[in-house]
């Protein structure tokens, strides 16, 4: 039967949602294989079609999707390596196109040559975000990871052209290289200008509504939603330009000139929450669609008595083995040429080019561009061999997803899983996600280290002006409970406590220097500048004792008291002064704020200086000491400002955010195979520990 367009997308959208949940028990099958095999199953047992169109396929899957790797894709990396990647993107796929074109040509004669071109094109761009996360996982250097990444990024764009030649010469049967070269030329740079063109102006619309009160979150989100279609249209439809290079302009530019979201944090969290909710149903409906399509691709082809089964699959291995090798030669021969301009005398790994020739996984887009092949030729001829070519298409995309998802392992242990866009929608910063990904598997306390920082990084994303003091306590919570994981059972003080306590002794440095400009300038008490000065003094011994391992609590006690009691008086007194009718100065809460910010002042200037460089201390901890501060400031104001009573819903409803960032980070290293389902199973429990905990706090109250 053939389904209706509406009962069509809520099928596709259940039936990702399905293969997810599959996906969460087969953690070792990559989730587009399980997308694809549901597809499968779909089709041949209830007999479902879906109509593949290769315009209104292009227009609604693969525009917003290129976007959104433009968007996405690291900045500064794609900067630094404009020139290979752009080079890659064209030189590679040109290389790919004519190389894979005459061996596709020679194993099939019947094929003319310019439908073997067309075929090689296609079959040359890789899904960027597979190579992103496979490469990542396979451990290949960084310049090789993001020279990949970023020509995957692009080369979308190059192989639809020379596809699109090539079936136009195999159409027409007359080709014209010169035409082609400035067609060439004129799609792609057209093409690019529109998509920088267009996405200024919604950039700039946004900011003019932003600029007139006209922040509707809804109505920008849904605007954002709507850029990479206009810009696809128009660029097809009105310039006859490449919209494939116009989306991808665009989505670059837009992560560039971003409109000023930092003061709307609520707009920016929901247009990411949202393009990562489409980007994962969008790229789950590709590879259903793929799934369903199978049966039509091999079909034809097996069913044809003058095409012979085990010779079309002899060919499938046979290219998917010549694609491989081409990107693995390249691969090496960019590093080699990386080495020597670097005056390096390491020569390149074999293993790392075939590493990077196994994670140029085929995708979707691919495939679909097969099916656009039309099925006559001038004068009414059928299309050569189009049947055969469906086979051939669909047969490389799936060999390359299966011996992605089983040599890689092989070949890197430890490299984890193939992760298509949209398959995990939480992510830590880098440096969270390089910690995970090290090694085989991680232990308990690492596993726990990486889901704090996920939790960090959700709570940062949450933070805005009205909540930032809940935001720095839960992150100060956290912060507390990463320094006792890095603190060892033994008498050594570990390295990145004394990284901390190091900057901390910078810090009470920083805050007799504020204080005494606070004493010169005659703006405190003779009495107020003493009592602080012992007070540093205090606690820079405390620092120093803390970091030989000379620290005694015993010793400490009556200087812990002393502080404590200074505290409490602090916090009355402004109490006082908050609830008076007629307030009055507080000095030491005066002086305590002045301290902490010049604190923040003197740290940021001092680990700018060329010689902090030799400390060796991590910018991890540098965020740590300031968050510190920050959180002992808004401490500080809240104090004698009037009593806030939403802190502690706010408090409540972030902590919640943090316990749902933790249990993703949990499951995201299940599925990677970091942890092992009893350590799983552990982490979650004290998740739900703290939740529980979190909950009964809030019947207390």
């Amino acid at each position: 039967m053939q389904i209706a367009l509406i009962e069509g997308v809520i099928l596709l959208v259940g039936l990702v949602v399905l293969s997810n949940i599959i996906s969460h028990y087969l953690v070792d099958v990559p989730i587009s294989l399980i997308q694809i095999a549901v597809g499968l199953v779909l089709a041949l047992f209830f007999a479902v079609k879906i109509p593949l169109e290769s315009d209104w396929f292009t227009l609604l899957f693969i525009a917003p999707l290129l976007y959104n790797d433009g968007v996405s894709f690291p900045k500064r990396q794609l900067w630094e390596l404009k020139g290979p990647i752009i080079a890659n993107a064209i030189l590679l796929v040109f290389v790919a196109t004519f190389v894979g074109g005459l061996f596709f040509h020679w194993l099939l004669p019947t094929i003319p040559l310019a439908t073997a071109l067309a075929f090689a094109a296609i079959m040359s761009p890789t899904d960027p975000i597979a190579v992103e996360s496979i490469a990542r996982r396979a451990k290949l250097p960084d310049y090789i990871l993001h020279l990949v990444a970023g020509e995957s990024l692009i080369n979308d764009a190059s192989g639809l052209i020379g596809f699109k030649y090539g079936v136009n010469a195999t159409v027409s049967g007359v080709f014209h290289p010169q035409a082609a070269v400035l067609d060439f030329f004129y799609i792609s740079i057209v093409g690019a200008i529109v998509g920088l063109l267009l996405a200024f102006l919604f950039r700039a619309g946004q900011t003019i509504l932003l600029d007139h009160g006209i922040s509707d979150v809804l109505l920008h989100t849904i605007v954002s939603l709507l850029i990479p279609f206009v810009v696809y249209l128009t660029a097809e439809e009105g310039f006859h330009a490449s919209g494939v290079i116009a989306v991808v302009v665009a989505g670059i530019f837009a992560s560039q000139r971003a409109v000023n979201f930092s003061a709307q944090p609520e707009l920016r969290i929901v247009t990411q929450r949202t393009w990562q909710l489409v980007v994962y149903l969008l790229n789950g409906m590709v590879f259903l669609i793929l799934g369903i399509e199978l049966p039509v691709a091999f079909g034809e082809a097996v069913t044809d008595p003058g095409i012979n089964t085990l010779n079309a699959v002899g060919i499938v291995i046979a290219m998917w083995l010549m694609l491989v090798a081409i990107r693995a030669l390249w691969t090496y021969g960019a590093a080699l040429l990386h080495s020597r301009r670097a005056a390096k005398n390491a020569r390149p790994s074999w293993r790392t080019a075939i590493l990077s020739g196994l994670s140029g996984v085929r995708g979707a887009i691919s495939m679909a561009a097969v099916f656009s092949l039309p099925m006559t030729v001038a004068g009414g001829k059928p299309f050569p061999e189009r049947a055969l070519l469906l086979f051939i298409a669909a047969g490389v995309v799936i060999l390359s997803l299966v011996m992605a998802a089983i040599l890689l392992p092989i070949l890197s242990p430890g490299s984890g899983l193939f992760r298509s866009r949209g398959s995990s929608v939480n992510t830590a910063d880098e440096e969270a996600d390089a910690a995970a990904a090290s090694g085989q598997t991680i232990g308990f306390a690492q596993a726990q280290s990486y889901t704090y920082r996920v939790a960090i990084t959700a709570l940062e994303s949450e933070r805005r002006q009205d909540n930032q003091r809940a935001v720095l306590a839960i992150i100060n919570d956290y912060e507390r409970r990463l320094k006792q994981l890095r603190q060892p059972n033994g008498d050594k003080v570990s390295p990145l406590l004394g990284e901390s306590l190091r900057l901390r002794i910078i810090g009470v440095q920083q805050e007799r220097q504020a204080l005494d400009h606070l004493w010169r300038q005659n703006l405190i008490q003779a009495t107020t500048y003493q009592r602080n000065v012992a007070l540093l003094h205090q606690r820079e011994a405390d620092y120093a004792a803390m970091l030989t391992n000379n620290y005694r609590i015993w010793r400490s006690a009556g200087r812990l008291i002393q502080l404590r009691y200074q505290q409490v008086r602090t916090r009355i007194s402004a109490s006082n002064n908050r609830n008076s009718a007629h307030p009055f100065f507080n000095e030491q809460l005066f002086v305590e704020r002045e301290l902490a910010k010049g604190a923040i002042k003197g740290i940021s200037r001092v680990t700018k200086e060329p010689d902090f460089a030799e400390t060796a201390i991590s910018p991890q901890s540098i965020y740590e000491v300031i968050t510190a501060y920050r959180g002992r400031i808004a401490q500080l104001k809240s104090l004698s400002a009037p009593r806030n009573n939403q802190l502690a819903d706010q408090i409540k409803t972030l902590r919640q955010t943090a316990l749902a960032a933790e249990r993703s980070a949990v499951q995201e290293l299940f599925e990677a195979g970091r942890i092992t389902p009893e350590e799983a199973t552990q982490l979650r429990q004290q998740i739900n520990f703290a939740e529980n905990l979190a909950l009964s706090n809030r019947d207390d109250g």
